[in-house]
């Protein structure tokens, strides 16, 4: 009986000193702020994931990351990667400072993955029991399609009716002289 108790205290403590490295759907981004965040209970590297589909009308994401690092109570907690893959990029983008917040451009429409990866310290102080951090992403609007350089024949038309009736004017002046 005696093991029994120290195996199933042994796996609680296991289980509660991991820290929750996530993967978590944030659904289709429109143009407000979608929230995301975290906390982490011990010490490490650890990546979590965010899926998201960008609709036709998003050109690209963005958004900013904040953590708890600031605090005497929560332990330091440092955004060393942000990496986007999926949808229609050819390779990984990535972000080695997201401090100042992130954007990715040029993105079409579908489903991306975000892998937020953060390195959570150990302060030390008595009261440092978690990191957290908690950011926001939110599509971006795709820019307007550029116009053409090329005129229209209306435009030609009018150019033309216009010229025209300058030249009436200058030749109706010369005659009545």
């Amino acid at each position: 009986m005696n093991k029994l108790k120290t195996a199933v205290l042994s796996a609680f403590l296991v289980v509660a000193t991991q820290a929750g490295a996530v993967t978590t759907g944030l659904g289709l981004l429109g143009t407000g702020d979608t929230e995301f965040s975290n906390s982490f209970w011990s010490t490490g590297t650890f990546t979590d994931y965010y899926t998201f589909t960008l609709g036709s009308t998003s050109g690209g994401v963005g958004g900013s990351v904040l953590t708890t690092d600031l605090s005497l109570f929560t332990r330091d907690l440092d955004v060393t990667q942000l990496a986007l893959s999926g949808g229609t990029l050819a390779s990984t983008l990535v972000d080695n400072d997201a401090s100042n917040g992130f954007s990715f451009n040029g993105l079409g429409a579908g489903a991306y993955t975000m892998a937020l990866t953060v390195n959570v310290g150990n302060k030390a102080t008595f009261f440092s029991s978690y990191g957290a951090y908690q950011g926001t992403i939110r599509a971006q609007a795709s820019t307007a399609p550029v116009a053409s350089p090329a005129p229209e024949a209306a435009d030609f038309a009018m150019a033309l009716m216009g010229l025209a009736g300058v030249g009436f004017m200058v030749r109706r002046r010369r005659s009545a002289r």
